[in-house]
């Protein structure tokens, strides 16, 4: 589910990031900050791990600013941060960039954090190459981050977007500005294609995302439009638009509500994982006996299964008109639910096969069932228990 919030600047903040750009990042870094190469840890940073990745145009870099990014991320989120310092174009156009992040990415696994504990955060140019990396990492299958935050993203270097035009002269960027930083970015690759334009990517599993753009941003449509795309194609995704604020309000004093609202995101214990669509009827669930949470939809007739990292997985069952009602994991390592409506038990295997088994009365309407001593029982509303005896 898309949750859209508009977040209002407070009296004259929106005019201070255009008159005080760099403000949230100037400066030395605090006397508490601990850097190790560019590992930045605030204290009382501990487990997990930040992967941030700077913005730029994909071309310029500030490493004492970004350093102080990473440490108020760090504090933010209670992680220690590492700046991603990736080869700029045009010396090293695309995929060079995105190269360097997956490299960052794996080298945070070889240290041993577990993939559920980092969150990618990202700013313009950088949270372009955060979600490029996110199409990357699932479509070669590895483990996914626990999340994902994409600050003012490009997302759609073919420059589609309505507020390129709409915006135009509001913000600190506009349409030519960042023709440039496409064409420099790159060098000949196709602009309609993903992961380097993460908006024509499949987001199908994707984990959960913030996004967050001013509305005075030439760029507020690509962040619109992915987060829409993203929360159609399931993933749990959040938009905040920033009233007034145009391109780099991260930068600023408006910075700090970014900041602690990310903090509090990643600390809301809550993600919605839209399945199929409004009308699935996502009903019982039980563990798998794979691991994964396996669930029935009566509305869409299927039986879904999603990961730890919120990756769905949809099985249509054989009668599109059947309703799946409850589930459970039978003795033989199968899936088992009953079929309200059409007076049968179906079996689902792990890799996707069924098998249905009629019961005695075609409206006997089962409705809950459970494995018990090397059968499957269910419970039907003719007042009966119907056994069904399982091979091994």
């Amino acid at each position: 589910m898309l949750t859209l919030t508009a977040v209002p600047a407070g009296p004259g903040q929106a005019q201070a990031v255009r008159d005080r750009i760099g403000a949230l990042v100037s400066g030395p870094l605090p006397a508490d900050a601990e850097v190790r190469g560019d590992w930045v840890r605030a204290p009382g940073a501990r487990s997990g791990a930040v992967i941030y990745v700077h913005g730029g145009g994909f071309t310029d870099t500030w490493p004492e600013a970004e350093r102080m990014m990473a440490y108020r991320l760090s504090r933010t989120t209670g992680r220690p941060a590492l700046r991603v310092a990736y080869r700029p174009a045009p010396a090293h156009p695309y995929p060079a960039a995105l190269d360097d992040v997956l490299a960052a990415w794996r080298s945070v696994l070889d240290t041993g954090v577990p993939a559920s504990e980092v969150v990618f955060v990202g700013e313009s140019a950088g949270a372009t190459l955060v979600l490029s990396a996110l199409l990357e990492i699932k479509r070669t299958g590895g483990p996914l981050p626990g999340a994902a935050v994409a600050v003012s993203p490009v997302t759609d270097l073919a420059l589609t977007g309505a507020s390129l035009t709409t915006n135009d002269g509001k913000d600190l960027i506009d349409r030519a500005a960042l023709a440039a930083v496409s064409d420099r970015y790159l060098a000949g690759a196709g602009p309609r294609h993903a992961p380097q334009s993460p908006l024509y990517g499949d987001l199908r599993g994707l984990p959960p995302l913030l996004v967050a753009v001013g509305t005075d941003e030439v760029l507020l449509d690509d962040a619109r439009r992915f987060a829409e795309a993203a929360d159609a194609a399931g993933v749990s995704v959040r938009l905040d638009t920033y009233e007034d604020a145009p391109h780099s309000f991260h930068l600023s004093d408006l910075g700090e509500v970014l900041l602690d609202r990310i903090g509090r995101w990643l600390a809301d214990p809550v993600r919605d994982h839209t399945v199929s669509g409004p009308d699935a009827g996502p009903y019982a669930l039980a563990e798998g006996p794979d691991g994964a949470l396996w669930f029935t939809e009566i509305g869409a007739g299927q039986i879904g299964r999603i990961t730890v990292d919120g990756t769905v997985t949809e099985y249509p069952l054989p009668d599109r008109q059947a309703r799946p009602h409850a589930l459970t994991t039978g003795p033989d390592g199968a899936l088992w639910f009953t079929e309200w409506g059409s007076g049968r038990v179906g079996r689902l295997t792990t890799d996707g096969r069924f098998t249905g088994y009629d019961l005695p009365r075609p409206d006997c309407e089962p409705h809950g069932i459970a494995a018990y001593r090397g059968a499957v029982w269910c419970a039907l509303e003719t007042g009966s228990l119907a056994a069904v005896e399982v091979s091994r």
